[in-house]
């Protein structure tokens, strides 16, 4: 995102900066929670995210955030954790922004290991939401003049695969914004993502076997997201900004 800050008034850039107070702090703030400390209207919020390009406020909140680092870390082993942690609400409600703003650019998922098989899953069920996705097999699939910008989502349990970190780079030289699920989020292919989600996950060998439920988390938590997607930009139902 790139603001232009001597294009906007001193009140719109107070509403600016107010926001970004609760961006850093990864806290999220609704549009009435804004106008109070700003002392404005909502109306003139959500008149200043259309100015700057956004469907609404709703919008410009999350594209803020996503447009600032952020690491993640799901809690561990437990699957049932993974519905009742609150702290996730607010990567998975950004997510799904992410997929809404995107939705018409292209749309890479990739992965290298057993992670395979999130990786088909997560295509095919944003084929069915009718996102453009596809797998991506070569970083020259970068050089394609359409590939100016989109969303890449990389699954990498070791987060440090040359083949994974070339396309990584190559995505960013073209604009795309990268989600990265990993094991560390202290891991190269973590710190190159715009956006990480950790996933702790367990090696053990065949006689002494434990579940290893990186995969399973990963696609777990994409439905959660597609399920916000659903209720938030698909439901007939009118939607709050």
């Amino acid at each position: 995102m790139n603001i232009n800050q001597t294009s906007l008034t001193d009140t719109e850039n107070l509403i600016m900066n107010t926001i970004w107070k609760y961006v850093e702090k990864k806290e999220k703030v609704n549009v009435s929670k804004v106008a109070e400390e700003c002392f404005v209207s909502k109306a003139t919020i959500i008149k200043l995210s259309k100015k700057l390009g956004y469907s609404g406020y709703s919008e410009m909140f999350y594209m803020m955030l996503a447009s600032r680092k952020n690491d993640y870390s799901l809690p561990t082993n437990d699957i049932d954790a993974l519905f009742s942690d609150d702290s996730q609400d607010l990567y998975i409600q950004m997510i799904s922004e992410l997929l809404r703003y995107y939705q018409n650019e292209k749309i890479l998922v990739d992965s290298l290991g057993f992670c395979d098989a999130a990786r088909d899953y997560i295509i095919q069920k944003l084929l069915v939401f009718n996102f453009n996705a596809n797998f991506c097999y070569h970083f020259e699939a970068f050089s394609n003049p359409s590939f100016h910008s989109g969303l890449y989502i990389v699954l990498s349990e070791s987060g440090a695969r040359g083949e994974i970190l070339e396309k990584m780079s190559r995505a960013k030289e073209n604009g795309f914004n990268i989600i990265a699920f990993t094991t560390d989020n202290d891991s190269p292919v973590a710190k190159m993502a715009h956006t990480s989600i950790e996933i702790k996950s367990v090696r053990s060998g065949a006689h002494h076997y434990e579940p290893n439920l990186f995969t399973a988390k990963i696609m777990i938590f994409m439905e959660m997201v597609l399920s916000s997607y659903s209720k938030r930009f698909m439901s007939d139902e009118p939607k709050s900004k």
